[in-house]
């Protein structure tokens, strides 16, 4: 699926080929990914703890995922939006390919590698309990059928987003040929998406049940406008670009206030009441999303060492946030299996490793992939484009 459209005269874009220069990272995108990493790491660290004081501290940090899902928007689509500003069409057979690039070996390779563990366990008793959830796995269905890994419902979301997202496009595309906006349409779209699924979450949480996990806050249809509105702000980034960071930058104060407001209710409210996952997961994605373009007004090249060098070891980690988020549930079993007796040294253990092994799961797998991504389907040279500056 190609879309092509017509420019004006004099416009800025020009054409572009594939580059195989490896992308320019943007270090305030991987310091956010570090911070929703670290929420995730912490937040299923329960476990290993008893409740302290300290609750009100990590009650928010569920909503590392809510963080995640809006980066997650914000660069996909701005991948796409680059592509078409730059070239005057979106190759969707290319962006397909290079997805499957970066998501499937590593999420494979932990697949298999859980599955292998488990039939070396041995089958006694049911061997559903092994397949089904392997099934629901390499299916990508674990937002709707659990998989082995309880988190993996969050990859299952954003895998039918990068379904349903490029098929938006594409039909837009091909409803507006020769537009020079073809996606004029979409603040209004994804305004009518966010406000149905308030009214579905609201309808769920009235008629289905009881409460359970599986059909209350993972199924796709209940989250995915995060991830929506991180596309909206990506494309007010893209095709309105001047007013919107001019806007941003004249109203930095009160986006950044306004990003507090919207995730203070998380440090009050459990993620198991039903004000947090209806209205909650709305209040989390605005303010996420208002945190995310906060952010990328921060410059981080003016601070000076050392402070500058913990900032490069924290955008480190944030580079490898998929692996770790794979590979982590799997080291909070290992920590958990331990018994260690102080809790303190417990948690260390989990932390420190579950980052150092998805560090390590990165260098192994992902990076070696993604370069070889990048010879076989190199990725489009674009300019003045935020979210193109991280090999997503």
């Amino acid at each position: 699926m190609e879309g092509n459209y017509r420019r004006r005269p004099g416009a800025e874009a020009t054409r572009r080929v594939p580059s195989a220069a490896p992308a320019k990272r943007n270090p305030q995108l991987d310091i956010l990914r570090a911070a929703a990493i670290v929420m995730v790491l912490v937040s299923h660290a329960r476990d290993l703890r008893e409740p302290t004081w300290d609750l009100f501290l990590w009650r928010p940090l569920w909503s590392g995922v809510d963080l995640f899902f809006v980066l997650s928007g914000f660069l996909i689509s701005g991948l796409l939006f680059a592509e078409y500003r730059t070239t005057g069409r979106i190759n969707f057979q290319r962006f397909a390919i290079r997805r499957a690039l970066k998501i499937y070996p590593g999420f494979y390779a932990i697949v298999f590698f859980t599955l292998a563990l488990r039939l070396k366990g041995g089958l006694a008793g049911d061997p559903s309990h092994i397949w089904r959830p392997f099934f629901h796995d390499i299916l990508f269905v674990q937002s709707y059928l659990p998989g082995e890994w309880g988190p993996f419902w969050s990859l299952s979301v954003e895998e039918h987003f990068y379904i349903l997202l490029p098929l938006l496009l594409w039909l837009m595309l091909r409803s507006a040929r020769g537009s020079e906006n073809p996606f004029r349409a979409l603040p209004r779209l994804i305004g009518v998406v966010a406000c149905a699924l308030i009214g579905v979450r609201l309808l769920t949480d009235r008629f289905v049940k009881p409460f359970d996990l599986q059909t209350h806050m993972f199924p796709t249809h209940l989250r995915i406008d995060s991830l929506f509105f991180g596309v909206l702000l990506s494309y007010l980034s893209h095709f309105h670009g001047e007013r919107f960071w001019l806007f941003v930058r004249s109203n930095l104060l009160w986006i950044r206030c306004a990003a507090a407001l919207l995730i203070a209710p998380a440090f009050f409210i459990s993620q198991y009441d039903p004000w947090s996952y209806t209205l909650g997961f709305t209040l989390l994605y605005l303010g996420y999303g208002c945190l995310l373009i906060s952010f990328l007004q921060c410059n981080t090249d003016r601070l000076g060492p050392p402070v500058s060098w913990c900032l490069r070891a924290i955008a480190q980690v944030g580079s490898a946030s998929y692996s770790i988020y794979l590979w982590h549930m799997f080291w909070l079993f290992t920590v958990a299996g331990l018994h260690l007796k102080d809790t303190q040294t417990s948690l260390l253990l989990y932390y420190c490793g579950a980052i150092a092994l998805g560090m390590i799961a990165s260098k192994l797998i992902e990076y070696p992939t993604l370069r070889l991504r990048d010879r076989l389907f190199p990725r489009i040279a674009v300019r003045g484009d935020i979210s193109g500056t991280s090999p997503a």
